[in-house]
């Protein structure tokens, strides 16, 4: 069963949710990143980046028995190392995720860096998100429901997990559920996505989750 918070949560909650729940599973949108102009999918973050990062990181202090996963890209893997260092959080291995990728919405390995390379991904993206379908991208409510699966089903090592993403990965889980008060429109940008928890009763529930939800940095979506 799964419930959704109306309430935006702040990293400053999570600590404190880690501790009245079961289990806890962040997933986020990586920090700010290099372009991909440059004909590379896999660019690194940022200096700014990596200090946003450890920045939000700074604001899970106190987070305990965690693990860490991220999708197959260096700016995820880098905003989880960044995070990890900012948080003071216990260190511990990366695992790598195909599952939260940002290919895995396609229908082909290589559709993302067709669509990108060839200038039409943000009308696809529209349309995927504003009609649930789009030209080589498989439905979105059949990646949601995997990725809702993936997320709450998994075993993984300890009892919080953070998994680093794609703001398409997010906007899929995200954007079906009707979390307040997330819409294309109020996408802060980087790091920040979605907080699950999981109750005694077996109950998930699933907000909106941003660093700081007063000092949120707003920047446009699917950059």
């Amino acid at each position: 069963m799964l419930t959704i918070n109306k309430e935006i949560l702040s990293f400053y909650d999570i600590p404190a949710l880690a501790e009245r729940s079961v289990k806890t599973v962040l997933l986020i949108r990586h920090s700010y990143r290099e372009s991909l102009q440059n004909g590379s999918l896999d660019p690194g973050l940022t200096p700014e980046g990596r200090e946003y990062a450890k920045e939000s990181g700074a604001l899970l202090k106190g987070l305990k028995d965690v693990c860490f996963g991220a999708s197959m890209r260096a700016r995820t893997v880098q905003t989880i190392e960044a995070l990890i260092e900012g948080g003071s959080l216990e260190k511990g291995d990366i695992k790598i995720y195909p599952q939260i990728s940002d290919t895995v919405l396609f229908e082909e390995e290589d559709g993302l860096g067709n669509c990108i390379n060839n200038g039409t991904i943000s009308r696809l993206l529209k349309d995927y998100f504003t009609t649930g379908k789009a030209e080589t991208m498989i439905d979105l409510s059949v990646c949601h429901q995997r990725l809702l699966t993936f997320l709450t089903q998994t075993e993984f090592e300890k009892k919080n997990v953070i998994l680093a993403s794609h703001d398409i990965v997010a906007a899929t889980l995200l954007l079906p559920l009707k979390v307040y008060p997330f819409s294309t429109e109020d996408w802060c940008g980087n790091v920040q996505g979605a907080a699950l928890s999981l109750d005694s009763n077996g109950i998930w529930t699933v907000a909106y989750l941003v660093p700081d939800k007063m000092n949120r940095k707003k920047q446009a979506l699917f950059i």
